[in-house]
């Protein structure tokens, strides 16, 4: 709704453009009364209406003269309206000197008020929209001033920076650079709530984007409470973190750097922050402050590499147990000794390589192993060092168990090798001869081998599996006999009964009867 300030000295008058003309009609609201031009200056200068409506004729001050008053303290902006019973050219040319080009005669036509309105609320509107427009050029060019002023990059128009600086110090006197971490998937919904939280503070900008982080700069205006002087940084933070985490429960995580007192030196806030950002990594909360951390340094230790050697031999030869504990207390060292991420990131990269290696060497499929597509290296680093941790562990207990199997089939043989193959494989139609030529082994051999090994020959493994299968979807599905059979392998319905009856004794809907 528009602001609408009525001034007249007749309360009839008052009244009758209350009551006579349909302000919300058009998106009108009456705002304020005023008896005379003196109360009138006072409430635009305290309400800021959208629109005045003033009698020409009143005591002290006319409304020619408000209008004048009102221009002079600078409120271009406010739409004028003068009502008269007078026709009076003198009046109406001075009226046009001042910007006011809409009359309302006395008493009110509401044709002619209504026609008034329409046009006025059209004129609001499309003023609206011009001011919004500049409005956002206007940001959008201090946020490239202090972009440029973050980064150290240059900025075409040097004069512009100038002004704008002078501009920003008026509204702030101190500037926060914080950087805000996301999750990739999340990163349009937290953006859209950083934007709606930058917009409600009286100084602050998004001056970056990247595509799972972006930086803000707030400026702290002169009037803050005396509790927060020194600390609204921290309560800006905090708030932002509060209401980023109702938009997502987790994965969000803010770097604050220490505020300047100039805007030149916004470089340096933006450098603790990331430096902050790092330490992040060690911390156990979401939010870091550069004030809390400005004695600590995060470190390079070589000789934290001898741990891969550590938990290598215990993925090799020791329990899980083991290679838990060995993976824990290495990244509690890291903690007490507070090791970089770029650090820890090597290390892990160390033991997934050697892993993956080892697990080749043994004839496995590396690419099975990587499950999780975070751990590979091309991930910098994961969101946290307990994140880190339990990752790297996973990945690790996957491994020793993928190695024990492949030794374990090793020590077996290609008899092994064979039996896992008609595990799989056993509803495929294949001789003993095309077995053997795909194991590089006699036909005979391979038979012979194979039931010293297991006891029973390699067709007799293949009906017990196809057997066991059937019998499985007997009990657990209303397939026909005939369709189950099909399923398991058989091409003949009668070989299906004479295998199914040989191995249980029973006929197939006898079976499923029996287990209903």
């Amino acid at each position: 709704m528009y602001k609408v300030l009525l001034v007249d000295d007749e309360p009839f008058a008052i009244e009758g453009l209350q009551l006579l003309i349909d302000w919300r009609k058009f998106g009108f609201e009456i705002n304020g009364i005023c008896a005379n031009g003196e109360e009138a200056v006072e409430a635009i200068r305290t309400s800021k209406p959208d629109l005045v409506v003033t009698d020409i004729h009143m005591p002290a001050m006319n409304g020619l003269e408000l209008i004048e008053e009102a221009r002079r303290l600078g409120h271009d902006s406010t739409m004028f309206v003068i009502t008269s019973g007078y026709s009076d050219f003198n009046y109406a040319r001075q009226a046009i000197r001042l910007g006011v080009c809409n009359y309302l005669t006395k008493p009110v036509d509401t044709v002619e008020a209504d026609d008034m309105l329409e046009r006025l609320a059209k004129e609001l509107k499309e003023k609206q929209q011009r001011e919004s427009v500049r409005e956002q050029a206007k940001v959008q060019e201090i946020t490239s001033v202090l972009s440029a002023l973050a980064t150290g990059k240059e900025v075409e128009n040097e004069q512009d920076m100038v002004h704008h600086i002078a501009q920003l110090y008026e509204k702030a006197h101190k500037w926060t650079y914080v950087r805000v971490k996301f999750q990739r998937a999340d990163s349009g919904l937290i953006r859209s709530t950083i934007h709606e939280v930058v917009s409600r503070e009286a100084c602050c900008y998004v001056v970056e984007n990247e595509q799972n982080a972006c930086g803000i700069v707030w400026g702290e205006v002169s009037s803050v409470p005396e509790d927060l002087e020194g600390k609204s940084h921290r309560h800006f933070a905090e708030q932002l973190l509060s209401v980023l985490h109702d938009t997502v429960s987790n994965g969000v995580q803010l770097a604050v750097g220490m505020p300047v007192q100039q805007l030149e030196a916004l470089s340096l806030s933006r450098s603790m922050a990331a430096e902050t950002e790092r330490f992040l990594f060690l911390h156990q909360g979401n939010l870091l402050f550069a004030e809390d951390i400005q004695e600590q340094r995060l470190r390079f230790n070589p000789e934290s590499l001898r741990e891969v050697d550590l938990i290598m031999e215990h993925l090799e030869e020791g329990s899980p147990e083991q290679l838990r504990m060995s993976i824990k207390e290495a990244f509690s060292q890291f903690v007490i000794h507070k090791t970089a991420p770029e650090f820890v990131h090597i290390f892990m990269t160390q033991i997934l390589f050697r892993g993956l290696s080892l697990c080749k060497e043994l004839g496995g499929e590396p690419k099975d192993l990587v499950q999780n597509k975070a751990f590979l290296p091309d991930h910098r680093y994961h969101r946290n060092i307990e994140e880190s941790a339990s990752m790297l562990e996973e990945f690790c207990l996957t491994c020793q168990a993928a190695v024990t199997s492949l030794r374990q089939k090793q020590l077996g043989g290609t008899q092994a090798m064979v039996a896992e193959y008609l595990q799989q494989h056993f509803r495929d139609t294949f001789t003993i001869k095309e077995l053997a030529e795909k194991f590089f082994m006699h036909p005979v051999h391979l038979g012979q081998s194979f039931m010293r090994k297991y006891g029973k020959g390699v067709l007799d493994m293949v009906h017990d599996l196809r057997i066991e299968e059937a019998m499985r979807l007997l009990r657990e599905s209303g397939d026909a006999s005939c369709a189950i059979a099909e399923q398991v392998g058989y091409k003949s319905y009668q070989h299906f009964l004479k295998q199914f009856e040989r191995r249980t004794g029973l006929k197939p809907a006898e079976y499923r009867l029996k287990h209903a």
